[in-house]
């Protein structure tokens, strides 16, 4: 029976990640294959995963999801398993332990494992709340592909039988403790966030998996993104923060909890409706919001009004041409 680091090959996107990447590099050891997916990083990101025995590849960032669906395609991958993170995830002790122990007794009709997702933020760890606990981060080569059908966050798909271990990774973005940096990225999520919930009430977007509340982390989740678009605007935040807080056991979490809920649960929700609602007061027919969705990609902004100019400047052909330069994780 091969050993797990016979297994599995680690994957690592990256793009300036020099105050996060060695402690992702070495929560996962020397023993594994590395390959690190680096889309441009003009700090020593490269430097330190090459230094580390990591391989590193270029290649332009469009999206994550394309960012992932090129690694899968192009990179030299041999083991039969992928472990996918980013470059701000660290591998808890007890998921390298479980990985060792029970990844060469995986069946071989299992194509994804569900794991642990845990987050810190606020200088301490978020345990509870009701957010999204495991991510389908360990895929069998060959057996998953991307899900398009979030365009802020994304998903692997695959066909067959998944597990769900209780060990995981935390998420832990060292750089996201200057709260600026923070709110700057949820400003241009909140946008891409409302337009993806414009196209699909108008029914221009669609999730590549099939919704359902009694499937799988990913099927449930977008089963209830669905059910979100029901609910009345500015509303459906204060239901969702208090859901979290108090029901989920949010407030368990202390100081940091309630930072984490109330900006990402309550405050990020309501600029989402704001921006909602002016994009329906600019009345943009079903050929603009889709025009309106590449350029805000293109130009990788938070402002309806900015990404609107961009819109009426440049000819859909010309943002087309120009291809996607979407916000990056980090």
């Amino acid at each position: 029976m091969p050993a797990a680091d016979q297994l599995i090959t680690v994957i690592i996107l990256a793009h300036n990640e020099e105050e996060n990447i060695t402690h992702c590099l070495e929560s996962v050891g020397s023993s594994y294959k590395i390959f690190v997916v680096d889309s441009g990083s003009t700090d020593r990101t490269s430097e330190i995963c090459e230094d580390f025995g990591a391989v590193v590849f270029k290649h332009p960032y469009t999206t994550h999801a394309c960012q992932w669906q090129w690694a899968f395609d192009n990179l030299p991958i041999t083991t039969p398993w992928i472990l996918a993170l980013d470059a701000d995830f660290v591998v808890t002790e007890e998921l390298f332990a479980k990985i060792t122990r029970d990844m060469p007794k995986v069946p071989d009709d299992v194509d994804g494992i569900y794991i642990r997702h845990l987050y810190r933020f606020g200088w301490g760890k978020i345990r509870f709340g009701g957010t999204k606990k495991y991510w389908l981060r360990m895929i069998r080569h060959g057996f998953a592909r991307v899900d398009s059908g979030d365009l802020v966050d994304f998903r692997f798909v695959v066909k067959r039988r998944v597990l769900d271990w209780q060990e995981g990774v935390i998420e832990d973005n060292r750089k996201d403790e200057d709260i600026s940096v923070w709110i700057g990225k949820q400003d241009k999520f909140a946008l891409r966030l409302a337009v993806e919930e414009e196209l699909r009430r108008r029914g221009l977007h669609a999730w590549d998996s099939t919704p359902r509340l009694l499937g799988t982390t990913d099927e449930r989740f977008a089963w209830l993104r669905d059910r979100w678009l029901r609910l009345p605007l500015f509303l459906r935040p204060v239901l969702y923060f208090l859901y979290r807080y108090v029901i989920a056991g949010g407030m368990c979490d202390g100081r940091a909890g309630f930072l984490y809920h109330v900006l990402q649960g309550l405050w990020m929700r309501l600029i989402v409706d704001w921006k909602t609602i002016q994009l329906r007061n600019v009345n943009l027919e079903d050929d603009e919001l889709q025009e309106f969705g590449r350029a805000m990609l293109q130009t990788d902004r938070g402002s309806v009004a900015e990404v609107l100019r961009v819109v009426r400047e440049c000819p859909s052909r010309q943002i087309g041409e120009r291809g996607v330069s979407t916000i990056q994780k980090s």
